[in-house]
């Protein structure tokens, strides 16, 4: 038990020295195919859920225009060089996909730029296309992340 500990105490500052993840911004793959037009509020309920998790996650959230100069294209290529160019050592990926008005799944990758690797990966459903939902869903996506280290 005690060399259990010595060598957790050791692995300590390695630990504590990981940078926090950078945030790209979130996606939305709406098939609900909708009369209504809705971009604008899904709009705000992106940026909405980016604030939710600027606030509660460490770490730094990218706004659409830089990355868009950066990468017109969007590409995995493109936004892993995004992130390493800006010293990243993890980045975040998400997606929102809304079904219907009353379904909607999140998807969020946290991958290793340096190695490109997939660190960890979550999906999480909700309910309601509005702002409370939204902000729900950020939040519990946010204590999911944080959880998984």
């Amino acid at each position: 038990m005690r060399k259990l500990f010595m060598l957790l105490l050791l692995l300590l500052p390695v630990v504590a020295r990981a940078e926090p993840p950078v945030i790209l911004p979130i996606k939305l793959l709406d098939t609900s195919y909708e009369a209504k037009d809705q971009v604008q509020d899904h709009q705000r309920r992106l940026d909405l859920m980016a604030s939710v998790l600027a606030e509660e996650l460490p770490g730094t959230v990218l706004g659409r225009e830089e990355v868009q100069a950066a990468c017109v294209r969007e590409t995995t290529d493109c936004l892993i060089d995004l992130l390493k160019s800006r010293g990243a050592e993890r980045g975040v990926f998400i997606v929102v996909q809304k079904s219907s008005t009353l379904i909607l799944q999140i998807f969020a990758n946290v991958v290793d730029v340096g190695q490109g690797r997939l660190l960890t990966h979550r999906e999480l459903n909700f309910r309601g296309d509005n702002d409370e939902a939204w902000r729900r869903a950020g939040r519990f996506l946010a204590r999911q992340l944080r959880e998984a280290g």
